[in-house]
C-alpha cells in the first residue's frame, strides 16, 4: 500500500509552515497532533476528537463552545494536507475511505528561537494572575523532567526493566520516582490529565524533599503562591501553559540554549519589574565585565550581590570558551560564589545555575553582603586560607542609602571599609571597599556614574583608592542601557597587581557612543559585539584612541581634585565631515573650466544675434 509523498513545500520546517496559516487551523493541528502522534486517522477520528474537546470547554466554561465544531474537519484536514502538515491515503479495499498522517509526527522540533516564541506564549498566559517567576519554575521543572526520563528511557533500551532504570536514573540525576510510593513525579506524569494538573504544586514539594540540592523549590512554591493559583477558576490557564510546553522535549537542548530561555523570561519581565525596584544586568554589559576582567580557569568567583546569578553564569561562560579552545573535551574548573539578601531571587538564582549545566556554585540567601558576607568561612572550608576569591564582580544596588558609619562600624566588619565610611544617602564605595577586601586578583563593578564625582566621604575614600594605584580602568557606557534607569552607568576595573607599565597610570574609556537600538524594548540601547570588543580592545592594550580612550597618570587626576569623572579626561570628538582638499580643487578647476566653455558660446552666440539685427 504505497502512501501518497506529500511533503513541505521548499523544504520548510513545521514552524514556518504554521506561521503562515490562520490561529484557528494551528489550534486545530496541535490538538491532533497531541492526540495521534504518529498514529494514522480518519476524518471520522477527528470528528470525534473535536466533540470531546468540545463539551470539556463547555463544561469548564458553562457555555456552549463553538471552537471545536465538528463541521469545519474536512475543510481543516484539507488545508493541512495542503500546506504539507498531513500525508493522505487511500484504502485499497475502498476508495471512499481516507487515511491521515502527520507529516512531523513527534514530538516539535524547535530552535532556540523557536523556543523563545513558546515561552512568550506562556508568560501571557500568566500576566496579571501569577508572579512571573513561577515560569522560571515550570521551565525548570519540565527541563530537569525531560532529562530524567531521556536517561531511564535509555536504559530500558540497554534491557534495564522499568523500575531499575527508573532507580539508576534516580541514583545519576535528581530523584523524581519515589521509591517508597512507586510513584513518578516527571512532568509529563503529574500533568497529563486536568485533576493531576491540581497537584503540580504538591508534586515540586515532594520533589523539593526528595532532593536536598532542590530544597528551594519548596520555598518557592509556597513564596509565589502556587498552591493558591492552582484552583478551577486559573487551570484553564495553567492547562495553556501546559500545552505550549508538551510541544518541546527540553532534553533536546543544551544547556546553554535552556539557560537562555531562563534569561529570556527574566529580560522580558524586566521593564514591568523595573518599576517595582528589581534590578537585571543586561547580558552585555556582564559580558563586558567579564572579559574586562578577562577571567581565567581554577579560580573562585565571587559576586556579593548575585541577584539572579547572571554574573556568575557569564564568568562561568567566558572561562568554558577558553578552555575548550585549547581542550574540546574540557570543561572550566572554577568555584563560583554569590550571595543575595532577597531570599526568592536567591532560590530563583539556583535554579538558573543547574539549568546552565553548572554544578560548583555556593549561593548565601537572606543575608546583606555589607553587614554580613557569609563567603570568607565557606572560601576556607574549601581550602582558601585567606577566605578570598580570585575575581569579585557585581553590579550592587546604586546609590543605596543607609550604609554610614553607624551601619558599617561593627568590630567584626569595620576592618573592610578602610578607607573611610560612607554617607547615608549612597553606599557605592562600601560595595567597592568590600569587593577589594576580597578580591585576591581583580575586581569588576558596575556603578552609577555620580560615584565618580561625588564629594564629601565619597572623595576621601575615592582619594585613598586612587593613591594606593588600585583603580586600572573606568569605562563610561552609553545611556539607556538598564531597564530601571536611563542613566549612564560606568564599570570600574581595580587590580591590586597591577603590571609594572600600568603602575600610576588608569585608562579612561568613553564608551557613550557605542550602541545600538535595542532590537525589543524602543527606549533602550544595547551594547553590541563590536562594540564590546572595541573597548576590551583599547583596555587590553592600554592603548589611546583619539575621542575614546586615553591613558592618564595620577598627578592628573590629582590635580582634578580626584574626580574619576570619565568626559573630564576623555571626549568623543564631533563627528565631521572629511575633505579631501586635493580632489575639491579638482573639481573646482572643471568646473571653472566648464563654465569658461559655457561663456564662450554664449559670446559667440550674442555675437551673432547683433550682426544679424545690425543688417537688418
Amino acid at each position: 500500500m504505497a502512501r501518497s509523498k506529500s511533503k513541505p513545500k521548499n523544504g520548510a520546517d513545521e514552524w514556518a509552515i504554521l506561521e503562515k496559516l490562520q490561529p484557528w487551523v494551528v489550534r486545530r493541528y496541535f490538538l491532533i497532533k497531541e492526540h495521534f502522534r504518529d498514529r494514522e486517522f480518519t476524518p471520522e477520528d477527528v470528528e470525534k476528537l473535536f466533540e470531546m474537546k468540545r463539551k470539556e470547554l463547555q463544561e469548564k466554561t458553562g457555555k456552549d463552545e463553538p471552537e471545536f465544531t465538528t463541521k469545519n474537519v474536512g475543510e481543516v484536514l484539507s488545508i493541512l494536507r495542503k500546506a504539507g502538515l498531513l500525508r493522505a491515503r487511500k484504502d485499497v479495499y475502498d476508495f471512499r475511505k481516507t487515511y491521515y498522517s502527520l507529516t512531523f509526527p513527534g514530538e516539535t522540533k524547535v530552535t532556540r528561537d523557536r523556543l523563545i516564541s513558546l515561552l512568550k506564549a506562556a508568560a501571557d498566559q500568566i500576566r496579571g494572575g501569577l508572579d512571573y517567576k513561577a515560569l522560571l519554575v515550570f521551565l525548570f521543572y519540565k527541563a530537569i523532567s525531560d532529562r530524567w526520563m531521556k536517561r531511564a528511557q535509555n536504559l530500558i533500551k540497554e534491557g534495564k526493566p522499568q523500575i531499575q532504570a527508573y532507580l539508576l536514573t534516580n541514583k545519576g540525576y535528581y530523584r523524581l520516582f519515589d521509591e517508597e510510593s512507586g510513584r513518578l513525579y516527571t512532568w509529563h506524569e503529574v500533568v497529563k490529565s486536568r485533576e493531576s494538573i491540581k497537584e503540580l504544586a504538591n508534586a515540586l514539594i515532594k520533589i523539593s524533599e526528595m532532593n536536598e540540592e532542590l530544597s528551594d523549590l519548596k520555598k518557592l512554591v509556597e513564596v509565589l503562591g502556587l498552591i493558591g493559583f492552582i484552583k478551577e477558576d486559573n487551570l484553564h490557564k495553567l492547562e495553556e501553559i501546559v500545552r505550549i510546553f508538551n510541544r518541546v522535549d527540553f532534553a533536546e537542548f543544551d544547556s546553554d540554549i535552556l539557560g537562555d530561555a531562563y534569561e529570556w523570561i527574566l529580560s522580558y519581565f524586566a521593564p514591568q519589574k523595573a518599576k517595582e525596584g528589581e534590578v537585571y544586568t543586561p547580558r552585555e554589559v556582564i559580558r563586558l565585565l567579564v572579559e574586562l576582567l578577562d577571567i581565567e580557569d581554577e579560580s573562585d568567583v565571587l559576586d556579593p550581590a548575585s541577584g539572579s546569578g547572571g554574573m556568575l553564569i557569564e564568568a562561568y561562560r567566558y572561562v568554558r570558551e577558553k578552555v575548550k579552545k585549547e581542550d574540546p573535551g574540557a570543561e572550566p574548573a572554577i568555584m563560583l560564589y554569590g550571595q543575595e539578601i532577597n531570599e526568592t531571587t536567591a532560590a530563583l538564582s539556583k535554579l538558573n545555575l543547574i539549568l546552565h549545566g553548572i554544578q560548583e556554585f555556593e549561593i548565601f540567601e537572606g543575608a546583606d553582603s555589607l553587614v554580613n558576607p557569609r563567603w570568607e568561612e565557606e572560601l576556607r572550608r574549601n581550602g582558601v586560607e585567606d577566605g578570598k576569591a580570585d575575581y569579585v564582580i557585581a553590579n550592587p544596588p546604586w546609590n543605596q542609602d543607609g550604609y554610614d558609619e553607624a551601619r558599617l562600624s561593627d568590630r567584626r566588619i569595620k576592618h573592610i571599609y578602610r578607607y573611610g565610611y560612607t554617607s547615608k544617602q549612597s553606599a557605592d564605595w562600601a560595595w567597592v571597599q568590600l569587593m577589594l577586601h576580597y578580591a585576591r586578583r581583580k575586581v569588576g563593578v558596575v556603578l552609577d556614574s555620580g560615584a565618580l564625582f561625588r564629594g564629601g566621604a565619597e572623595k576621601a575614600i575615592r582619594q585613598g583608592i586612587v593613591e594606593d594605584d588600585l583603580i586600572e580602568a573606568v569605562v563610561l557606557l552609553p545611556e539607556k542601557l538598564f531597564y530601571n534607569t536611563g542613566a549612564p552607568g560606568i564599570i570600574m576595573v581595580l587590580n591590586p597587581n597591577k603590571p609594572g607599565e600600568r603602575r600610576g597610570k588608569v585608562i579612561f574609556i568613553n564608551a557613550s557612543r557605542e550602541f545600538r537600538r535595542h532590537p525589543d524594548v524602543r527606549r533602550l540601547n544595547q551594547l553590541a559585539p563590536e562594540h564590546i570588543e572595541k573597548i576590551v580592545t583599547a583596555f587590553r592594550g592600554f592603548r589611546e584612541v583619539d575621542g575614546f580612550s586615553r591613558v592618564v597618570g595620577l598627578d592628573e587626576i590629582r590635580k582634578n581634585d580626584y574626580n574619576l569623572n570619565v568626559s573630564l579626561y576623555v571626549f568623543p570628538e564631533e563627528e565631521g565631515e572629511h575633505i579631501d582638499l586635493r580632489k575639491e580643487f579638482e573639481e573646482f578647476r572643471k568646473v571653472e573650466e566648464r563654465e569658461r566653455e559655457l561663456v564662450g558660446k554664449a559670446k559667440v552666440y550674442i555675437e551673432g544675434i547683433i550682426r544679424v539685427m545690425g543688417d537688418e
